[in-house]
């Protein structure tokens, strides 16, 4: 091989090698803006998603609230219940004769 193709040689295979670096570099510069855009997409996804859960805050609290007022009513029924004993109890009493003054 005459040092002419020895250099045509060397040349050729250099750009290749340059060829393949560029792709590689086009490649992993593809690969980080991808990566950026993933960064951003998810960031706003997660402030979507912290929107969404202050938004839904008063569903949970309805739940309690809904909990508090079942307490109150089963209350206010016994309450019912016991005064309207009492109103029964007063009433016979009365009838019977029993009203002292």
């Amino acid at each position: 091989m005459t040092s002419a193709e020895l250099w045509a040689a060397w040349r050729l295979w250099m750009l290749v090698a340059a060829v393949i670096i560029l792709i590689a570099a086009g490649l992993l510069i593809t690969i980080w803006l991808t990566a950026r855009s993933i960064v951003a997409h998810a960031t706003r996804a997660l402030k979507a998603a912290e929107a969404i859960r202050n938004n839904t805050q008063a569903i949970w609290q309805l739940q309690s609230t809904n909990e508090m007022a079942e307490e109150i009513r089963d209350t206010v029924r016994d309450i019912e219940t016991k005064a309207k004993k009492l109103v029964d109890a007063l009433q016979g009493q009365t009838a019977a004769g029993g009203s002292r003054r």
